[in-house]
């Protein structure tokens, strides 16, 4: 192989190698699941009288809910690494059997797009990294 065919199979390399690594970068609370949050749960669940005690608006989420006791049932609101384990996971994915599914709405229980619920589904899974 000439000198060019190599170089240009050596980028060719080495970007596919900086996009697999991409790839498997670690989802995380702040960049990630916060604005979720922030857009969908804050109205009820913010700084000014946040439902059931828990805040979730911006630097305080992960803090309110890692590995504090539920106030509606026996289990934590999140268990790094165990979504089935998580209170936050069952209310999302509406399967909690206490309480209703989040979020609400005026007219009722509304679910989150797939896509974020898989989102929130794999930072648990990842250890719920801030």
């Amino acid at each position: 192989m000439r000198r060019p065919e190599l170089l240009v199979v050596g980028v060719v390399l080495g970007v596919a190698l900086a996009l697999a690594l991409g790839a498997e970068q670690p989802l995380s609370y702040a960049r990630d699941v916060e604005p979720i949050f922030i857009k969908e749960c804050v109205e009820c669940h913010g700084v000014e009288n946040p439902k059931k005690g828990l805040d979730l608006s911006a630097g305080t989420g992960l803090k309110a809910m890692l590995d504090v006791k539920s106030t509606m049932v026996d289990m934590p609101m999140l268990k790094a690494g165990d979504p089935p384990g998580s209170f936050l996971w069952l209310k999302v994915t509406h399967t909690a059997t206490q309480g209703k599914g989040m979020p609400r709405t005026l007219f009722g229980v509304r679910k989150l797009p797939k896509e974020q619920l898989d989102l929130i589904q794999q930072w648990i899974i990842q250890g719920a990294k801030p």
